[in-house]
């Protein structure tokens, strides 16, 4: 660890930070205005067009990231990458308007898909400029880019519920304006701050030889974008829109959780690359004092986090969203909560061997996670619904992360095994001695977080050689 990379994640944090603000005003707004039918019906649009995108990118965006990181044409990169973005994206929109004349039933049962694609495709657009910035490790234009379109429709539906009614018709409006000035503050950053253009002289040559260097990650690509928002799919499929709803919320606010990981995923990402541009595994696991670290610093806000939430879910989310989604999804955010330690490391150990290109690797374990999701949501949702899909996610996040503990020498660092295991205790061990000695969210609070910070520290998960080490590289910053 260096001043560099406390920069880096400094950086990085303002504008996770700024966007989990912004985030959690939409996501709050969106969901007590809204009636939980049309809400799911949204959120089942977004993850459907989150899905196809994402399979649309084919992963070149983790490919550009390590090779700017890695010293190569940013502009090359740029203008292959944003070609490929802007073809991909136009002509998957003619297909979905070719489907509404094809299928009318389906579109008009729902019909939220075609307008919301509008907004999405123009986000999609915008992400080869953040890759640009993300690769460069400026991470304060990164900051910019990511947090213009929240910051508009955070701004404009406090307007809205100020003076008028919300309706699905204004969010519509308030999605594809915000995705609209995103794309142009993309552009005009990469351009004339960081001062990389697109060059029409690199052609379709270099374009395949780009895609044939992402097709290993092509397989990968499409289970990783079924294991993010298959459940939510079928969900809208085997289910109600209400059903749809409840789940969603819960699983938005699941996803909101883990903001460190956020901050640190893209630092990790383009530190790794560069790291091994020139060294190797065995070089890193050299610095087992600042993995140990990393890793147990990781495990502690990975369970700290669910356990406060947990401990006041009922109440505070039934107080904010007028007895929508509190009571009723207590049991599905626990169980989606406890998959967060597994995730922290399965994205330290994806990292790790993207940077180290090790592809075919991870589109093994990848597969066996997304057989096991697909095989257990198409039991579980029809049976037992939203807590289905979430003990589904669960078992195979944990399965995920044995099989890249079983496969990657990163394994050798003891803490990438004893911290998840021991601080999921600790978090489960307080929080249940919490849930049953009071019914005060204030007191089990009270009565948690200390018997946390104890369990910690005697189980040697936080140590004072941490802290020493930490105000080291802070005064090295200054």
């Amino acid at each position: 660890m260096n001043k560099k990379l406390i920069r880096d994640i400094s950086a990085s944090s303002a504008q996770v930070i700024l966007n989990q603000f912004l985030g959690l005003i939409i996501f709050f707004i969106t969901s007590r205005y809204l009636d939980k039918a049309v809400y799911g019906e949204m959120n089942w649009s977004l993850a459907v067009l989150t899905f196809v995108t994402t399979i649309l990118s084919l992963r070149l965006e983790q490919i550009v990231v390590r090779r700017i990181a890695a010293g190569h044409n940013s502009s090359k990169l740029l203008t292959l990458f944003t070609g490929h973005i802007l073809f991909t994206g136009l002509l998957f929109y003619i297909l979905l308007l070719a489907g509404s004349f094809l299928f009318p039933s389906f579109f008009k049962k729902h019909d939220l898909l075609l307008i919301l694609a509008i907004s999405h495709l123009l986000s999609f657009f915008s992400s080869p400029f953040k890759q640009l910035a993300n690769g460069k490790e400026n991470f304060r234009f990164l900051a910019v880019m990511s947090s213009v379109s929240n910051l508009v429709r955070a701004i404009w539906l406090l307007i809205v519920i100020a003076f008028s009614s919300l309706t699905i018709e204004w969010i519509l409006i308030i999605y594809i304006v915000s995705s609209l000035a995103e794309l142009l503050i993309c552009f005009y950053i990469g351009k004339y701050h960081l001062e990389v253009s697109i060059n029409s002289k690199h052609g379709l040559k270099d374009y395949f030889i780009l895609i044939r260097e992402s097709l290993p990650l092509a397989g990968a690509v499409i289970l990783n974008a079924s294991i993010a928002r298959i459940d939510w799919i079928l969900l809208g499929l085997f289910t109600t829109a209400e059903k749809t709803g409840e789940y969603s919320f819960a699983y938005r606010v699941f996803e909101l959780s883990p903001f460190p990981l956020l901050i640190l995923a893209p630092v990790l990402l383009s530190r790794f690359s560069r790291f091994f541009s020139t060294k190797n595994e065995t070089h890193l696991l050299q610095r087992k004092q600042e993995l140990s670290l990393l890793i147990r610093a990781e495990m502690i806000l990975a369970t700290f986090i669910p356990l406060v939430l947990n401990l006041v879910w009922t109440p505070f989310i039934d107080y904010i969203t007028a007895n929508k989604y509190g009571a009723v999804n207590e049991s599905t955010f626990f169980t989606l909560s406890c998959c967060l330690p597994f995730l922290y490391m399965n994205n330290f150990f994806w990292s790790v061997h993207i940077a180290r290109d090790h592809l075919k690797l991870i589109f093994r374990i990848t597969l066996i996670t997304f057989c096991i999701i697909l095989t257990g949501d198409l039991v579980f949702i029809p049976l037992y619904s939203a807590k289905g899909a979430a003990l589904v996610y669960l078992i195979a996040t944990a399965i995920e992360y044995i099989n890249f503990m079983r496969l990657s020498s990163m394994s050798a660092i003891r803490e990438t095994w004893l911290s998840p295991l021991l601080c999921l205790l600790i978090s489960a061990g307080s929080g249940f001695s919490a849930y049953f000695l009071s019914g005060s969210p204030f007191v089990r609070l009270a009565i948690a977080v200390p018997l946390f910070c104890f369990l910690l520290l005697a189980t040697n998960q936080l140590r004072k050689p941490d802290l020493i080490y930490l105000l080291r590289c802070f005064k090295l910053k200054k």
